[in-house]
């Protein structure tokens, strides 16, 4: 997405306003927005907008990359140290392997998706903020 993005003001609730911003080149096929032109977003409203006053919105930036390391590969790595783990353990004790494996693989699968949880909450609490009002 666009670092600033220009929209209209279409209502406010306390100090969040609801703009609608016009769709950008990397929405084009996505799909997941409702409308074919427009997006509406809930933005940090510092400025006292009023309803149909054009504003210019700061978008926050997040690294897509490590987003989608930390979502696909850090539980993957997780759960596979947990089955290694319970493995190894599987020959030092008689309890039967792929009971320690999928033991392994919860004990250090879970916490993980809890705190993967605990930061999406957190990113999508990062809400854009309107900046100035357009004349």
């Amino acid at each position: 997405m666009e670092r600033f993005i220009e929209g209209v003001v279409m209502g406010t609730t306390g100090n969040i306003a609801q703009v609608r911003a016009s769709k950008h080149s990397e929405c084009e096929h996505c799909g997941i927005c409702a409308g074919t032109n427009a997006v509406i977003l809930d933005v940090i409203d510092e400025t006292g907008v009023k309803r149909g006053q054009r504003v210019l919105i700061e978008n926050k930036q997040t690294n897509k990359i490590l987003v989608a390391f930390m979502v696909y590969i850090v539980p993957i790595l997780a759960v596979g140290c947990g089955i290694f783990l319970g493995y190894y353990l599987s020959l030092r004790v008689t309890i039967p392997a792929f009971l320690l494996m999928i033991l392994g693989g919860l004990i250090f699968g879970l916490p993980v998706m809890y705190l993967l949880k605990h930061l999406d909450r957190s990113l999508k609490a990062e809400k854009p903020v309107i900046i100035r009002i357009i004349k």
